[in-house]
């Protein structure tokens, strides 16, 4: 990809989301850009990591500083591209940008659809890509009003939220009365979204696989570049993301149909800058809207940077700088991140045979074949709630196969090891 050429500076508002600091350093580097950090002590993931940031990067800390003081301390650092790879820090990015007369970061008004999910839909709708029937719960009473609109089966959201967190699929009214209480006591005062639920189709990507894909755009001046389409393990109950692969398994037209797709939502959003996300649901009408992030998405820099070489961190500060990508990533074989969930509520996760320690169901997983990394370090912290989607990991399992059908068979193997058993959460 190459460097910027000439002295170049990047800030990062950082925070938790799909770059970690050693990634964002590293591809500065790689891009040849002076890199500053914004951060907020305000944040639990920035306190944590304080003391490393400290020493390993120029920092400017805007904790207890409103979104002009805070421009104005990022614009002693006299950038030339900002972006950020948390949903957590979208909106503050845009206005700093804004505010610093910087071009190449979503607009506010662009980054208002892109956090929040209702008007993403009322944008999809009036642009003409898609009907799906959707409905606001500002609060319980809405409730009935909004399944009246939406239909049984159906998806409840938090209408702001990032990482499949208290979305519930809903198949009763009584069943959504539960959810949406739930919601208000996890996250008092949220809006949430109700969507009719999308029916997948199991032979799009193949029975073994899930029913839906997400596809990385690079957005230059307004130029749309499919980066890649990334295949997915199949869904945990209710939405919980199993983990990723690439290459894909779709055939080359359905792939050219979802990456057609992702260019239209993000022209309709009036996105003109920067590596977008964008989540589609493999359907019997074929591809689908699910959701657009104007970010890199979550665990995919990993996985496209070990199947390739192609570093999408670097890419996206790239066009943060007002710089195209000049290549594509090519795979060779499959690479794949397997994340380990905690099981529905009611049942507790344990391998099939033998003790239960954390050793010994660490090194079961190490040996399969086909696994280079498995990291079970946050399992200590059980129980972990699955309603916390993405935040609910045991931890993850890393590696390379030579084709599909070795990914599919080392699949089985780890469900059977991890295969849940009656109990208690």
């Amino acid at each position: 990809m190459g460097t910027v050429g000439g002295e170049r500076t990047v800030g990062v508002l950082y925070d938790a989301g799909s770059a970690g600091a050693a990634e964002v350093a590293a591809a500065a580097r790689f891009c040849g850009a002076e890199l500053f950090l914004v951060v907020d002590r305000a944040s639990a993931h920035v306190r944590e990591l304080l003391p490393v940031l400290t020493r390993r990067f120029a920092l400017c800390d805007i904790t207890g500083l409103d979104a002009h003081d805070a421009a104005m301390a990022v614009a002693v650092f006299v950038p030339d591209g900002l972006l950020t790879f948390s949903e957590h820090r979208m909106e503050l990015t845009s206005v700093i940008a804004a505010a610093l007369g910087i071009p190449y970061w979503h607009t506010p008004a662009v980054t208002g659809r892109l956090v929040d999910k209702l008007q993403q839909r009322r944008t999809f709708a009036e642009a003409g890509l898609d009907d799906l029937p959707f409905a606001l719960v500002a609060d319980a009473a809405d409730l009935d009003a909004a399944l009246d609109t939406v239909g049984l089966p159906a998806v409840l959201k938090p209408r702001r939220g990032a990482g499949g967190r208290l979305v519930h699929r809903l198949d009763s009214v009584s069943g959504a009365r539960a959810a949406v209480a739930a919601c208000a006591d996890a996250a008092p005062g949220a809006d949430l979204l109700v969507e009719a639920l999308l029916p997948g189709d199991p032979g799009a990507a193949g029975a073994q696989w899930g029913d839906y894909v997400s596809v990385e755009t690079a957005v230059h001046r307004r130029e749309c570049q499919p980066l890649c389409v990334t295949g997915k393990f199949p869904l945990v109950e209710p939405f919980r993301e199993r983990g990723s692969f690439v290459p894909h398994t779709l055939d080359a037209s359905l792939a050219e149909c979802a990456e057609d797709l992702a260019e239209a939502a993000i022209g309709a959003l009036d996105i003109s800058d920067g590596i977008v996300h964008t989540e589609l649901k493999l359907t019997a009408d074929g591809p689908r809207l699910i959701e657009v992030n104007g970010r890199l998405g979550g665990l995919v820099g990993d996985v496209v940077r070990r199947g390739s070489g192609f570093d999408l961190v670097a890419a996206a500060m790239r066009l943060a700088l007002g710089l195209p990508v000049p290549d594509s990533p090519r795979f060779e074989g499959v690479t794949y991140q397997y994340t380990l969930l905690p099981p529905a509520r009611g049942t507790r996760q344990r391998p099939a045979a033998g003790p239960e320690d954390l050793s010994a169901r660490l090194d079961g997983l190490r040996h399969l074949p086909g696994v280079d990394l498995a990291d079970l370090t946050t399992a200590a912290a059980l129980p972990t709630d699955p309603r916390d989607g993405a935040g609910a990991r045991l931890g993850y399992l890393q590696g390379r196969t030579a084709d599909h059908a070795e990914l599919a068979r080392l699949a089985t193997a780890i469900a059977e090891l991890c295969r849940p058993v009656p109990g208690t959460v």
